[in-house]
């Protein structure tokens, strides 16, 4: 399918961005791994938390789905998994979260195909495979060396490891498994990128009262874990999504109008909330209140140095406002923005360069100098993110813009054509265009 967007003059009205999925996915793994009934709350529904319940069905627990929630009834640990293959999806959270979990299995000596989708299948898994060999795993590759899918047998043990640090996911999945591993852990991480992410995962083990000791020492940090732990049941209601709130906050900022954003906790350890200052500091009208935020378009905005290692799925975004913003922006330390969906970082300077924009791909960032944008047939390349940034870039472009792969959008915000168009956005899917 593809998006087609035309220049949009003026925004206005009220909306809820979709809750987090990166919050989403950790609770509905976490629960999976509780002893008993869990409830989850303002869940998001989206092709990636679809993926993370179907590959935690096949753990064996049961999960009942309604419009605003999930209820998750466990056995806790050791999972007795009955099929021999086990398919996280298109989910890159999914699949690195599972992968040290079914060390956590009975019959833990039986192999079992951990496989994914196409896209998956091309996002590297080497460091995390090396870290569980070290925790008493053993992992095949079926395929190709160093993707999925593999073949996994043998039990998490615990024990010392190293994980790259170029991907928080490593670190996370194995912080989330290693509780309930047979012995203590220690884990080194080394040059550490997207640390909010790795804050968050913290926070989920907080409040299960999991014991674990970390220190840092240059760049390495490290993670001390008591084994032989339990997660207990839980309530919890999943707050609303800074990643997916960023097109909007960027549509609200570049368009004339002013929107109001609800349902968005700026106490929450997502990251991407990071853009509300970082678009403050370039000069947009943007408050935030206890109940909502409001942003008003139309302002000029001046480009300024970003580091991005934090942020890295803000990067498609902050390059179209780099467009606009006057001077130049530069988008830097987020090489690891290349080895997402795609290589965002190539698909966001390709997108912008056919739309007239005057920009600049390094190894790990953008430059970009303010442009007169035009409509343009550009590639999604399968990305949501990199679709729905190039759909802002379409708004604020002379013509028309034809975004391909727009069904990409339904792996995080499949609410987003009809929830912008209810503010005014100029944008319909449209099937059997010829780019």
């Amino acid at each position: 399918m593809k998006l087609v967007v035309k220049q949009t003059l003026q925004l206005k009205g009220q909306v809820t961005p979709p809750s987090s999925k990166s919050q989403s996915i950790r609770a509905i793994i976490l629960t999976t791994m509780c002893n008993g009934e869990s409830v989850l709350t303002n869940i998001l529904h989206s092709d990636d938390t679809r993926d993370a319940i179907q590959a935690c069905r096949s753990f064996g627990v049961d999960i009942s789905e309604s419009k605003n929630s999930l209820t998750v009834s466990s056995m806790g640990l050791p999972f007795d998994i009955q099929s021999r293959e086990v398919h996280s999806g298109n989910s890159g959270i999914t699949t690195h979260f599972i992968m040290p979990m079914l060390g956590l299995r009975k019959e833990a000596n039986q192999p079992i195909i951990l496989n994914c989708s196409e896209q998956m299948r091309e996002r590297p898994i080497k460091s995390l495979v090396e870290a569980l060999k070290n925790l008493g795993m053993k992992i095949h590759y079926l395929e190709n060396e160093n993707k999925l899918p593999i073949s996994i047998s043998g039990k998490l043990t615990g024990g010392k490891t190293y994980v790259d640090g170029i991907t928080s996911q490593y670190l996370s999945a194995l912080l989330f498994a290693l509780p309930c591993a047979e012995c203590d852990s220690e884990i080194k991480v080394k040059n550490l990128q997207e640390r909010s992410y790795v804050e968050m995962t913290l926070n989920w083990l907080k409040d299960q009262d999991i014991q674990l000791d970390y220190f840092s020492a240059g760049d390495i940090d490290t993670y001390q874990i008591k084994g032989k732990q339990k997660y207990k049941k839980f309530h919890a209601t999943i707050p609303g999504d800074f990643s997916s709130a960023s097109y909007l906050i960027a549509a609200g900022v570049l368009v004339p109008g002013e929107i109001t954003l609800g349902g968005l906790n700026m106490a929450d350890a997502q990251g991407d909330k990071k853009l509300i200052t970082i678009l403050q500091e370039m000069g947009a009208d943007i408050v935030v209140e206890p109940s909502h935020i409001r942003v008003r378009g139309g302002k000029k905005l001046s480009g300024i140095k970003i580091d991005a290692n934090d942020i890295p799925d803000l990067l498609p975004v902050l390059s179209v406002i780099g467009a606009h913003a006057s001077g130049k922006t530069e988008i830097y330390n987020v090489a690891h923005a290349r080895i997402k969906e795609t290589d965002r970082i190539f698909s966001m300077a390709a997108g912008l360069r056919l739309m007239g924009a005057k920009i600049k791909e390094k190894e790990d960032g953008l430059t970009i100098y303010q442009s007169q944008l035009r409509g343009a047939n550009v590639k999604g390349y399968g990305d949501h993110r990199t679709v729905m940034a190039l759909s802002i870039a379409g708004m604020i472009a002379e013509g028309k813009t034809v975004i391909d792969d727009s069904e990409a959008i339904n792996k995080t915000f499949p609410t987003f054509v009809s929830m912008m168009k209810s503010i005014g956005a100029k944008m319909e899917v449209e099937d059997g265009i010829s780019a």
